[in-house]
């Protein structure tokens, strides 16, 4: 009885695997004027903690330090989902992907900056021990993360067409 379950067996003939065919993103008009405006609010965020430091209103920082993060996350996702995929797509030519190389990390820039000044301050809440540093430490996140964002703007959301444009 044994033998007969340590025998091998011939392998059943399988369909070979079928490659998965990713679904094409649609072009939608509207996506760059609301990824803008996302930066918009990103940047809004980050004025309004610097501000609530700045009046001593620690826990209102907190707060509003942890919409900053919810924001950043749907944002980067949303790149990642309607954006990304879509100029992968489209993007034709010999630096093609170069410029997608440098889309993602540039994204992951974003990310990284970001999570490690979050998470300090999730470690050690903004009070009035430390918010001199905070204050100066948001202006300085605030002012990295708009120059990454303009120069997205400038060079990656532009390439975003109309499928006919290609």
């Amino acid at each position: 009885m044994l033998s007969l379950l340590l025998r091998r067996q011939p392998k059943k003939h399988l369909a070979p695997p079928v490659e998965r065919v990713q679904p094409e993103v649609p072009y939608d008009p509207g996506l760059i004027a609301a990824l803008t405006h996302e930066h918009r609010s990103l940047d809004l965020l980050l004025v309004k903690a610097r501000s609530a430091a700045q009046q001593n209103h620690y826990e209102d920082v907190m707060d509003i330090m942890a919409e900053f993060r919810s924001a950043l996350e749907d944002h980067l996702r949303r790149e990642s989902i309607e954006l990304y995929p879509y100029l992968a797509a489209h993007l034709k030519g010999e630096n093609s992907e170069e410029v997608l190389k440098e889309m993602r990390m540039n994204g992951v820039m974003i990310r990284r900056t970001m999570e490690g000044f979050l998470d300090h301050y999730r470690t050690y809440p903004v009070s009035y021990i430390n918010v001199a540093h905070f204050e100066i430490e948001v202006g300085g996140v605030d002012e990295e993360l708009r120059d990454r964002l303009e120069q997205e703007e400038a060079s990656i959301y532009t390439l975003y067409l109309p499928p006919d444009a290609y």
